[in-house]
């Protein structure tokens, strides 16, 4: 399992166009049959990407109620929302073009300034109640590959968007120093088995990974496997998520005085059963963040410490060893073996190849977000991760026919064959009501003929700038060995 979560970021995702998927996709979407303004929107092949009925029950639950009859309803304005992430790069007005004849048949076109009022009016964040709705109804709940132990295995993950440089959005969002525009920080709870994102929090670049992350605590929950880098390592946040009843395997840094834990005994596998004691200096610190010094000491936890290397071995001999420390309240050694552990973690890149798929598959690389004020950008993101999610079901649905893991279709496929099933007209049917052709699965059985992705590869890419200018993209092995922690004994 390590090998293959390793090593896919350089799969599937790496001959993405997105600047040449842009027109096709643009010429695509929404020509599925509309409605009039007064009826609201019908059943179509916009269906794929977001119900109606939930698009109605976002806008109900936010307090938005049309003051008017005009053509960009609440419900037309936040599908065109989505189809301006789908057509990441276009301006509005050649978007509207595209949207309004097949939503609103026989309307006149409004123009981008019209648009950004109508965004402007949307009460709330529909956008955000609409992912909140959608996002606990995923195609399948259990896929191959998306569990380990009898666990579904869930990852987190950060990472950041750009955003317009107005003086709104810069009040708002930090801009990283030396960047050039103001960034929003995005945290996920990502589904490892479909990459679909299964919560989200959003917050400025100022704000902490960490700080986001606690916001997310709550959607943990037991029956999962939560896999965490090592930056998310606090004995607070541990015992605060371990307490939702998820299993923890998180990394955490190699310093002898950063975890604060002693090993209580060596286990047969090479693990080390560690009792994690908050410290004086953690007491404080925790009290002066919280603003209450009468908050009481963090009890004692019990937890187990797998500790391992990772050797790389490339085609031409050359090696790369790194260590890691993987944490995790799964203390039984004998139904958790420690190798087993270590290579189950290697599925938290997943939440990395989903950010990739999302910034640059999706939204495309280097595009910076549309909405001039704070709101239209929250908008936006909330867009984008609808349309994401939508995208990752159809994966799904493949995948399922297929009888295959969703990690063997390619969301590049999956992406131009939507596209293409877009812009096929949709024509008047006269068959008789629940004859008609489910326009989804067309769609899944137009991605089921592609090509799948190899998953079978062991591959390597380099991941900072100053690695790509000297470095390729190159076949290896891994080899894992387990070793034991040199943390201090308890008395």
């Amino acid at each position: 399992m390590l090998k293959s979560a390793m090593s896919e970021g350089a799969l599937s995702e790496s001959n993405v166009d997105g600047a040449a998927g842009s027109g096709l996709l643009a010429d695509a979407v929404l020509s599925g049959v509309g409605a009039g303004v007064s009826e609201g929107l019908r059943e179509s092949v916009w269906g794929v990407l977001a119900d109606p009925q939930a698009v109605r029950a976002a806008l109900a639950s936010e307090g938005h109620v049309d003051a008017r009859r005009r053509v960009l309803t609440g419900e037309v304005t936040v599908m065109t929302v989505l189809g301006l992430c789908l057509f990441s790069g276009e301006g509005y007005d050649s978007v509207l073009a595209r949207v309004v004849p097949g939503l609103v048949p026989g309307a006149a076109v409004p123009t981008g300034s019209a648009l950004s009022l109508a965004r402007g009016r949307l009460a709330g964040q529909p956008l955000k109640a609409l992912f909140d709705a959608v996002v606990g109804t995923p195609v399948a709940a259990s896929v191959p590959g998306g569990q380990a132990f009898g666990l579904e295995l869930t990852a987190v993950d950060g990472t950041c968007m750009d955003l317009p440089a107005t003086a709104e959005v810069s009040a708002e969002f930090a801009t990283p120093t030396g960047g050039k525009y103001p960034q929003a920080r995005l945290v996920t709870l990502v589904s490892c088995g479909t990459r679909r994102v299964h919560a989200a929090t959003v917050g400025s670049y100022a704000t902490s990974e960490q700080k986001l992350f606690d916001e997310l605590v709550p959607a943990l929950g037991p029956g999962t496997l939560n896999l965490g880098d090592r930056n998310f390592f606090s004995m607070a946040r541990w015992v605060t998520a371990a307490a939702t009843g998820a299993q923890l395997a998180w990394r955490v840094k190699n310093g002898a005085r950063s975890l604060p834990a002693k090993v209580i005994a060596v286990l047969s596998d090479g693990s080390t059963l560690v009792r994690l004691r908050e410290s004086n200096s953690m007491l404080a610190r925790r009290r002066t963040a919280a603003g209450d010094r009468t908050l009481p000491r963090l009890p004692d936890t019990i937890a187990r410490l797998v500790e391992f290397n990772v050797h790389v071995t490339d085609e031409a001999g050359r090696t790369r060893t790194s260590r890691f420390r993987v944490l995790t309240t799964l203390v039984d050694h004998e139904a958790y073996p420690a190798r087993e552990i270590a290579a189950v973690y290697a599925e938290r890149w997943q939440v990395e190849l989903a950010y990739y798929r999302m910034k640059v598959t999706l939204r495309g690389p280097g595009i910076v977000l549309r909405g001039q004020t704070p709101a239209l950008a929250r908008q936006e993101i909330w867009g984008l991760l609808v349309v994401y999610n939508a995208l990752c079901d159809l994966a799904t649905r493949t995948a399922t026919e297929l009888r295959t893991a969703p990690h063997q279709i390619s969301f590049v496929a999956v992406l131009r064959r939507t596209r293409t099933h877009l812009d096929t007209p949709t024509r008047p049917c006269h068959c008789r009501r629940g004859q008609d052709a489910d326009p989804t699965q067309t769609l899944v059985t137009a991605i089921a003929a592609h090509p799948r992705n190899r998953t079978d590869r062991q591959r390597t890419s380099p991941r900072t700038t100053r690695q790509r200018q000297t470095e390729r993209t190159r076949n290896v092995e891994y080899t894992i060995t387990i070793v034991t922690s040199n943390l201090p004994k308890a008395t």
